[in-house]
C-alpha cells in the first residue's frame, strides 16, 4: 500500500533507512553531524557468525513524513541484526531477520503495517519511530504478539500490557531530571518551557512540575509556547522572572537550539535541563558556546563512554552504519535489539510470540545492553507499565561533549 513497505533484511541485507521519536519530542534525527570511530575501533568485533534458521523480528518506522526525517534510528537497528549475526553468533546461535515497514505516521498506516508484518509471523515487533502506534499496537496484542518501544512517549508505548521498553522513556527521564536538579543542584526556583499541547503539558505539570514540588522546590513556573514559535527569547524572559534558577525545556531538536540562542542572547546563566533528544550531537554543535554546561537525562550510556558496551556500540556502529549520528535514540534502538537477542538466547521456543511474552514479562533486574538493569513487571513507574525502567543517566555538556554528571544510574 502508499507509504508503506515491506523489506527483509538479515547480517547480508544493505542498511536501509528508518529512526525513532514521538510525539512533543518529534524531530529531525541529523545524521550529517555524526560522531566519528576510527579504523581501530571497527578491527575490535569479535567474529561469531550466526547460522541456521532465522528469527523473525518485525519493526514499524516512520521514515520520513511532515514531522521530519527519521532515518537513522533505523539504520542503528539495521546495524544491531548485522552485530548480532555477524559479532555476537545470533541469538542463541541463531540468526535474526528483520521485517521492516514503513509507516506515515498515522494510525491506520501503522495498523497496516502491523497486518503486513503478521504475514511474516514475527516473535516480535519492534517499534521505531511509530508515530501511529496506538494503530499498530492493537492489531500485535490481538494477534499475541509483544511490542517493543526503544523510546516510549506515546500513550500505546507506555501502557498497553503487551508493550515492553528497556528505557524510561521522556517522561520518566524528565521526573529523573527533576529530582537531580532539587536533591543535587539544590534548586530554589524553577520554570518550565514546553510546546503547548496534552502531551506536552502532562509531561511538564506530572513529571518536572510535581517531581519539584514534592522535593521542596515551591516556586515552579509554567511557560508554555506555541509549536511554531522560533524566537525563543519571550518565552525564555517569562520564564526567568522572579530568579529562576533552573529551566526545563521540552520539546523537539529545533526547539533546544532556539531556546540556547535566547540563552546567549539573554546571558542567562541558570541552570538548562533538555530533554534526552536534545543530547544529539547536532543540537550541541548548533548550540555552539551557549550548550556548554547544560544537562540531559539520557535513558542509555552516553555513546562516548567507556564501557566494553559502549566501545562495541561505536565499533559496530562504524562499521554498519558509519554515517549515522551517534545519538541517544540511535543507541537506544540499537541497545534494544542486542538485549532482545540476549532474552530470545534462553528461551527454548524463540520463534513463538507468547513464549516471548512471557520473557518479557519475567525479566527481573535484568541487565540491558548500554542500559539499566531492567524489571518488566509493570510496577517501575507508576501509571507507566510497559515501562521497565526509571532510570537514567544524567549528563552534561562539555567542551561539546557530553560528561556523565551523576556517574550512575538516576535516582537511586
Amino acid at each position: 500500500m502508499s507509504g508503506k513497505r515491506i523489506a527483509r533484511s538479515s547480517f547480508r541485507a544493505a542498511a536501509s533507512a528508518c529512526t525513532v521519536l514521538a510525539l512533543t519530542l518529534v524531530s529531525a534525527c541529523a545524521g550529517s553531524d555524526a560522531a566519528t570511530t576510527g579504523e581501530a575501533e571497527k578491527a575490535e568485533l569479535p567474529v561469531k557468525k550466526a547460522q541456521g534458521k532465522p528469527i523473525v523480528i518485525g519493526m514499524i518506522n516512520n521514515d520520513s513524513n511532515a514531522a521530519g526525517n527519521f532515518a537513522n534510528v533505523g539504520q542503528a537497528t539495521r546495524a544491531a541484526v548485522k552485530y548480532i549475526n555477524n559479532n555476537l553468533g545470533g541469538a542463541g546461535g541463531r540468526p535474526i531477520r528483520l521485517e521492516y515497514c514503513a509507516s506515515n505516521g498515522t494510525s491506520a498506516a501503522s495498523a497496516n503495517c502491523a497486518a503486513q508484518l503478521l504475514q511474516e509471523k514475527p516473535a516480535t515487533v519492534i517499534g521505531g519511530l511509530d508515530l501511529g502506534s496506538d494503530g499498530s499496537i492493537p492489531v500485535l496484542a490481538k494477534a499475541g504478539v509483544p511490542y517493543l518501544s526503544p523510546t516510549p512517549t506515546s500513550s500505546a508505548d507506555l501502557t498497553s500490557p503487551t508493550s515492553f521498553s528497556f528505557v524510561a522513556g521522556s517522561a520518566p527521564s524528565q521526573g529523573a531530571a527533576a529530582t537531580y536538579a532539587a536533591k543535587e543542584l539544590k534548586t530554589k526556583k524553577a520554570a518550565v518551557l514546553f510546546n503547548e499541547n496534552p502531551q506536552a503539558r502532562l509531561t511538564a505539570e506530572k513529571f518536572v512540575r510535581n517531581v519539584l514540588k514534592a522535593h521542596g522546590v515551591s516556586h515552579v513556573t509554567m511557560a508554555p509556547f506555541s509549536a511554531n514559535e522560533t524566537d525563543m527569547a519571550g518565552p525564555l524572559s517569562h520564564a526567568l522572572k522572579g530568579g529562576t534558577d533552573t529551566v526545563f525545556g521540552i520539546m523537539p531538536e529545533a526547539g533546544c537550539v532556539n531556546v540556547l540562542k535566547a540563552k546567549q542572547s539573554l546571558a542567562s546563566t541558570a541552570n538548562y535541563f533538555f530533554s534526552g533528544n536534545c543530547a544529539a550531537p547536532s543540537v550541541l554543535k548548533a548550540g555552539g558556546s551557549a550548550a556548554e554546561g547544560t544537562y540531559f537525562p539520557v535513558s542509555v550510556q552516553p555513546a562516548n563512554a567507556d564501557t566494553p558496551d559502549t566501545k562495541a556500540f561505536r565499533s559496530a556502529m562504524a562499521r554498519y552504519a558509519p554515517s549515522v549520528d551517534l545519538g541517544v535514540y540511535p543507541e537506544s534502538a540499537f541497545g534494544t535489539a542486542v538485549t532482545l537477542s540476549r532474552v530470545l538466547a534462553k528461551i527454548d521456543k524463540p520463534d513463538d510470540p507468547s513464549a516471548v511474552m512471557s520473557a518479557l514479562r519475567g525479566l527481573k533486574n535484568q541487565p540491558t545492553f548500554v542500559g539499566p538493569k531492567v524489571t518488566c513487571d509493570g510496577k517501575q513507574v507508576k501509571s507507566l507499565p510497559s515501562v521497565c525502567s526509571d532510570k537514567v543517566r544524567i549528563v552534561k555538556s562539555e567542551n561539546g561533549e557530553l560528561k556523565d554528571d551523576a556517574g550512575r544510574w538516576y535516582p537511586e
